[in-house]
């Protein structure tokens, strides 16, 4: 299934409703999780290579533009020279130039619609992933204190049952600290992904000022 099919199902699925039904809602929730994460990476990861494609696109355009000035400076030139017949192949290549740029701007439009249409879907996507993470604590923790509730009434005049009770809570103590740590590391990798994308741009961008300079010292 694809991305966007799968994204589809996700934001327009009904949690309650797939819970009611479920056997085991504690493992269905986890497992709709996974999945609103695993679809997160991959709209992030699409949404990337289209911010990518766009950066190189409005590159090519400024060549592009940079082409069409020359050539309209060399129609210029032809022209004060009386050498009409250049002057007319470097109207003609203007002109090929110019058509070049009208599609990569029509190019760029569509890339930012998608990249706009992108970020839409991660947002919804993220809200439902917050609500459906909020249902599954809650899930969990009404769960676990029937299983607690169960285990304390079974063993209430059993000496074990505090050794009992204190291993439940050094496992949730550890599960508690499990999911901290993955939180963490999602929110290192997100900050990681952030930089990376800047400096690949700042990158993008000292490239087109070294070409400008190229161009404006050849002249």
């Amino acid at each position: 299934m694809g991305v966007f099919s799968r994204f589809k199902d996700i934001v327009n699925s009904n949690i309650n409703s797939l819970l009611d039904q479920a056997e085991n809602p504690e493992k269905m929730i986890s497992l709709m999780v996974n999945e609103m994460e695993d679809t997160i990476i991959e709209l992030k990861s699409a949404c990337a290579g289209s911010i990518a494609a766009k950066t190189k696109a409005e590159r090519e355009l400024e060549d592009l533009e940079a082409a069409a000035r020359r050539w309209a400076k060399r129609a210029e030139m032809a022209v004060e020279k009386e050498m009409d017949d250049l002057a007319c192949e470097a109207i003609t290549e203007k002109n090929r130039v110019l058509k070049h740029i009208e599609e990569a701007k029509t190019e760029l439009a569509k890339l930012d619609e998608m990249i706009n249409h992108y970020k839409e879907d991660i947002t919804k996507l993220e809200e439902k992933l917050d609500a459906t993470r909020t249902k599954y604590d809650k899930i969990k923790a009404e769960a676990e204190a029937a299983k607690a509730k169960a285990r304390a009434a079974k063993s209430a005049q059993d000496a074990s049952s505090w050794d009992t009770m204190d291993r439940f809570n050094r496992m949730e103590e550890k599960i508690d600290r499990m999911n901290a740590e993955r939180e963490m590391r999602e929110q290192s990798a997100n900050t990681e992904k952030q930089f990376r994308t800047m400096e690949e741009n700042q990158a993008a961008r000292e490239e087109l000022e070294a070409l400008k300079a190229k161009i404006k010292g050849s002249k």
